[in-house]
């Protein structure tokens, strides 16, 4: 009785500290460093940040049509949204909304991913506890964090109402959802699946589910007065944008078939590193092991069966809620990796172009954001295999007579070593986002002189800070030494975003949806230098994403 009063507080008192390690390991740096901190540039500063300041600076968050200092021809019309996350910039500015951003996007991961791991159910505590910590500190480009983090909670909603048989005012709130979300990102999908589940269960149960078609209504609505301008933009204006001509797919059939097979591999074994899922080194050879081991058990199960009549079905049928589930996961991540890797390819390029051409532009590939959550609950169940390990051992035993006993410490021991190799690799990779651990060792080794090796061939040379990149003092100096009075100007040999965070008027930037007749106009100030530069002039006239002079260098 001592020995297991004394157990469990010894495992309390271990699953705290690593909940405050993590804790300081991810809320510190930013606190304790400010704009000391190493910040990913990548689709982050380069972009994001200087367009939300910009929202801050000119008081542009309820402005529906207004000129802008970023691509000078441009207006509030073909950026931005009214986003919670443009609200935080607007009310606190730059960095400290950034912060804000961060910490409530590791929350909401957090608690999603807890709801969905409770909402499954029969999921040991800890293991949920421990997942939904892996699950929040996942690395995510922060202009996606919210929405990303919040994935897990719409799909609670989602099965919450399938069983309300009446209607409930609850689902009106479902209207503030994607305020919190991102259309382009995730809204389109979110959409489409609950509207494929609504259909499904109103075949299923030939009745109507009130609350989940009004849940279906208020997201659309919702969709709508956020991202109001991009609806304008694309249904009233109807103005021709960057994105109609975008073409990064390879010609001929044995070109795309390689991507295919190249992307397919990236997205299965490692995600994307918009919203990396960290899933090859130990969720992927675990949950194979999991799987071939529930199918050796179906398999052994069938065989007792020998002699009755559909005896696949009735084994399926049999099987636990956790086995069936695991396996259509499985199922549905392989399928979103197709789809991904179908668009990166481009063989299905031409059938939306021909079929449905309101898709073309659009990344109907970014599915594999959903596969996120997906490796999380495999992980949580394979997790929960672990401990019920004895009862599956006895079920596949070719040995009737024979008896199997594992002591339930050590199946515990398996679990707390397999996550916690989970969580050292999530945070101890300095890949895109993952900016704490950059900042520790930037603070720590690099402008101490300390040395820290705790990442085998780290790459870890001295990074450049979110204050060093913008340098606001330098550029205030050339303000006042040039007599700047907000005169157009363009930036060569570095990203135009630094001019732009400066207050600059630039008449480039990197924004990836624009209209097209500025790509074009800009193209004919820098078609010299393409007509000699093969590369630039590939990269310009594919996408024109980057409408800057830096890509000249």
């Amino acid at each position: 009785m001592i020995f297991c009063v004394l157990h469990k507080k010894c495992y309390g008192f271990i699953l705290y500290v690593i909940i405050f390690l993590l804790a300081v390991f991810f809320l510190l740096p930013f606190l304790l460093f400010g704009t000391n901190s190493v910040i990913t540039i990548h689709d982050n500063l380069d972009s994001v940040v200087p367009w939300l300041k910009m929202y801050h600076d000119n008081g542009l968050f309820l402005k529906f049509d207004t000129p802008t200092k970023g691509l000078s021809e441009m207006s509030t019309l073909y950026y931005g949204n009214y986003s919670f996350l443009a609200l935080l910039y607007c009310i606190f500015g730059d960095f400290a909304a950034y912060t804000i951003n961060t910490y409530i996007y590791i929350f909401l991961g957090f608690f999603s991913m807890y709801l969905l791991l409770k909402k499954i159910g029969k999921i040991d505590a800890v293991i949920t506890i421990l997942v939904s910590l892996c699950y929040a500190i996942l690395p995510v480009a922060p202009n996606l964090g919210i929405c990303v983090s919040a994935l897990p909670l719409i799909i609670v909603v989602f099965f919450h109402f399938i069983n309300y048989q009446k209607f409930s005012w609850k689902i009106l709130l479902i209207l503030f959802y994607p305020f919190f979300s991102s259309f382009a990102m995730t809204g389109i999908f979110i959409l489409g699946f609950w509207l494929i589940g609504f259909v499904y269960i109103m075949v299923k149960t030939k009745k109507i589910n009130l609350n989940l078609l009004i849940g279906f209504i208020m997201l659309c609505i919702g969709y709508i007065i956020v991202d109001l301008r991009l609806f304008y933009v694309m249904f009233v204006l109807k103005t021709p944008l960057n994105r109609s001509v975008f073409n990064i797919h390879p010609t001929g059939i044995i070109a795309q078939l390689k991507v295919f097979m190249n992307s397919f591999k990236e997205y299965s074994l490692h995600g994307y590193y918009h919203a990396s899922s960290f899933q090859r080194k130990i969720i992927v050879p675990f949950a194979f092991i999991v799987s071939v081991i529930y199918l050796l058990k179906m398999i052994r199960k069938i065989i007792n069966q020998s002699g009755e009549y559909n005896r696949e079905s009735k084994t399926i049928n049999e099987s636990s809620i956790h086995e069936k589930m695991l396996f259509i996961i499985e199922f549905t991540l392989l399928l979103f990796s197709v789809i991904a890797a179908l668009y990166d390819s481009g063989l299905m390029d031409n059938f939306f172009k021909r079929y449905i051409p309101a898709l073309s532009g659009f990344n109907w590939g970014r599915v594999w954001i959903f596969n996120r959550v997906l490796w999380y609950v495999i992980f949580a169940l394979c997790l929960q295999f672990v401990l019920e390990i004895n009862g599956i051992i006895k079920k596949i035993n070719f040995s009737k007579n024979s008896e199997y006993f594992i002591v339930p410490l050590f199946l515990k021991l398996v679990v707390w070593i397999l996550v916690c190799k989970q969580l050292l690799y999530i945070f101890l990779t300095p890949t895109y986002y993952n900016d704490q651990i950059k900042t520790w060792v930037n603070e720590v080794r690099n402008k101490r002189g300390l040395v820290l090796r705790i990442i085998p061939n780290g790459d870890f040379d001295p990074f450049i800070s979110y204050k060093d990149f913008f340098a606001v003092d330098l550029f205030d100096k050339i303000k006042k030494d040039i007599v700047y009075s907000d005169e157009r100007v363009v930036a060569f040999g570095y990203e135009p975003s630094v001019l732009m965070y400066n207050g600059f008027n630039c008449i480039d930037g990197y924004n990836s949806s624009y209209p097209l007749s500025y790509m074009r106009k800009f193209r004919t100030l820098i078609a010299p230098e393409l007509e000699i530069n093969q590369w630039a002039r590939e990269y310009y006239d594919i996408w024109g994403g980057g409408c800057t002079c830096t890509i000249l260098n």
